[in-house]
């Protein structure tokens, strides 16, 4: 009686960890999926604003993001080493390109 109290016991423990490795992979396949869209959105931001403003000499990205539940990206950031002149701009990740965009620079 023991014995089978045993093995069923470390069945038990050994499937439960075999469901939390799954879980975890699942879980760093989503983050590695969401750092690419997030590069994806920040190439896209940088595409948007060498195109449409001027003077721009230097973009540089926070580390901050936000991904909404549409897919959506939406990435900040300040020009030309001034903190004071920020940008941020929402990626359409269905649509490749940049929908909102709110730019401290003169447009072309």
């Amino acid at each position: 009686m023991k014995k089978t109290i045993f093995i069923l016991l470390v069945f038990i423990i050994a499937v439960g960890g075999f469901i939390m490795k799954l879980e975890s992979d699942k879980n760093e396949r989503l983050k590695d999926k969401e750092q690419t869209l997030v590069i994806e959105a920040k190439k896209h931001m940088e595409q948007y604003i060498k195109e449409g403003y001027q003077s721009i000499k230097q973009i540089d990205f926070s580390s901050e993001y936000n991904i909404d539940p549409t897919g959506g990206v939406e990435v900040t950031g300040y020009l030309n080493n001034d903190r004071n002149k920020k940008f941020s701009g929402i990626y359409d990740s269905t649509n490749k390109k940049i929908g909102v965009a709110v730019v401290d620079a003169e447009e072309k």
